[in-house]
């Protein structure tokens, strides 16, 4: 059996909409600033922390920064009301592969407000085991946070799977197989980086119990 590492968005979910939403509410209070595309939200997801929202928001300071994401945590929690965001199959895969007694988790460069959003509201934390990610861990990098899970979960079989290349460089730094999806957001660049591209989430099934 192996220990499964998911990364949240590109990998399990699209909260592309939910989020811009969230963003230009949160904006309201800062009405100088400009409200960012649905485009670039998605393309800022995979960096970690203050790098997301200098991507997102770059005319932004980091005092401004800070009362954006303090904002975006209430606003968020409204857009994602009664909001399906899993990809298409996520759900039968997780139930699948927690049936079949592989230990999941997550490893995202998300917060903790963040984290703790997309498993209640769509129903999958019974199916992870002590889910960490960037702020629950204090780590700099995605690396930092396979860490803590192998020191949790000690030597064993780890599989980590994403979308960007920022998931490869995580799990080459552990020599963990990185698996990434075809349907995130990633490109061929990066899926060429991985061992093993999934075009549906069933596809991951079947690679991990080879």
């Amino acid at each position: 059996m192996a220990v499964i590492l998911f990364d949240i968005d590109g990998t399990l979910v699209d909260t592309t909409v939910p989020m811009t939403e969230a963003i230009h509410k949160a904006l309201e209070q800062l009405p100088h600033l400009p409200k960012p595309s649905e485009e670039i939200v998605r393309s800022g997801y995979g960096l970690a922390g203050n790098a997301f929202w200098e991507h997102v928001i770059p005319e932004a300071t980091l005092e401004e920064i800070r009362q954006i994401r303090k904002l975006r945590h209430e606003t968020l929690e409204h857009a994602m009301a009664d909001q399906h965001v899993l990809f298409d199959g996520i759900y039968e895969m997780l139930e699948t592969l927690h049936a079949n007694g592989h230990t999941l988790t997550t490893a995202s460069n998300c917060g903790v407000h963040y984290l703790n959003l997309i498993l209640d509201s769509q129903g999958i934390r019974r199916f992870m085991t002590a889910p960490e990610c960037l702020e629950s861990v204090s780590g700099e990098k995605k690396a930092d946070i396979l860490t803590a899970h192998r020191l949790r979960h000690g030597e064993t079989d780890y599989v980590m799977v994403g979308d960007r290349k920022s998931d490869v460089e995580a799990a080459r730094a552990h020599d963990f197989p990185v698996v990434l999806t075809g349907f995130g957001f990633g490109n061929d660049e990066e899926w060429a980086l991985a061992d093993h591209v999934i075009a549906t989430p069933a596809e991951l099934i079947e690679w991990v119990e080879q």
